[in-house]
């Protein structure tokens, strides 16, 4: 019995021979040019493009998070659930359940999402262990993102993030507005030159570096403090940070 007992055992932590398990989901749904899309995101990478069509293409590949066993029950439990209207498309990444035990058994998979939507649909984006490399948008762009990577181009719109333990890189077509949180990450934004902007800025143990002119002021070796105007000033650009960094770059 007690043979019977272990041999079992040795079955269920078994790893399964063979290469990680993928499957993939493929959509594409309607959406208004001045749509939102609104996405949730864990453990893996996401690939935002646009272009001039009023539809939402979306391509996701979920890979096992290994080959043990409870690994491949976690894989073959995830799906992406996608829910949308003529005026907003929702993709979320989802994930079972612990169990009854409050136990978690398995990895979870790594879903890579690459998405194209109209060039002016307006994005949430909400990342967990994720890295985001976004393009081409010109609409407002909220991105909130934990233990991730978050690379903006080509964006002619409001941007809004919140990051923890993240860097954000991002490059402007032009400024209208940006606000930024940071916990232990670090914030590099590039602008055109000429762009005209006022910047409050407050960071404990961080640190403000401009290649526009600026008045820094630091309090003591842990408060550094900036508020004042580009180029005659313009529109906001905010960034409260603990430990983190905002580089601001002209081109």
């Amino acid at each position: 019995m007690k043979t019977a007992m272990t041999i079992g055992l040795l079955l269920l932590t078994a790893p399964i021979a063979g290469a990680q398990p993928t499957k993939s989901v493929d959509r594409t749904v309607a959406l208004s040019p001045t749509g939102s899309v609104t996405l949730v995101a864990h453990n893996g990478s996401i690939e935002v493009r646009t272009w001039d069509r009023t539809e939402v293409q979306i391509h996701a590949r979920i890979e096992a998070g290994g080959t043990w066993p409870a690994d491949v029950r976690r894989f073959d439990q995830t799906t992406v659930d996608i829910q949308s209207t003529p005026d907003s498309v929702s993709i979320r990444s989802v994930y079972p359940a612990i169990s009854a035990w409050g136990l978690w058994f398995g990895n979870n998979p790594r879903i890579t999402y690459t998405i194209t939507a109209p060039q002016t649909a307006r994005w949430k984006i909400d990342t967990h262990n994720a890295t985001a490399d976004i393009r081409g948008v010109h609409a407002p762009l909220t991105v909130e993102t934990h233990n991730g990577r978050v690379l903006v181009s080509d964006l002619d719109g409001p941007l809004q993030v919140d990051a923890h333990n993240g860097s954000v890189t991002a490059d402007l077509v032009s400024f209208r507005g940006a606000e930024f949180t940071s916990h232990l990450g670090s914030v590099e934004l590039t602008l055109p030159s000429l762009t005209a902007f006022n910047l409050h800025a407050d960071t404990g143990r961080g640190g403000v570096q401009s290649d526009f002119p600026l008045t820094i002021r630091t309090v003591g070796r842990r408060q550094t403090s900036v508020d004042g105007a580009v180029n005659g000033g313009g529109p906001a650009l905010r960034f409260n940070s603990h430990r983190g960094e905002l580089r601001l770059r002209r081109k």
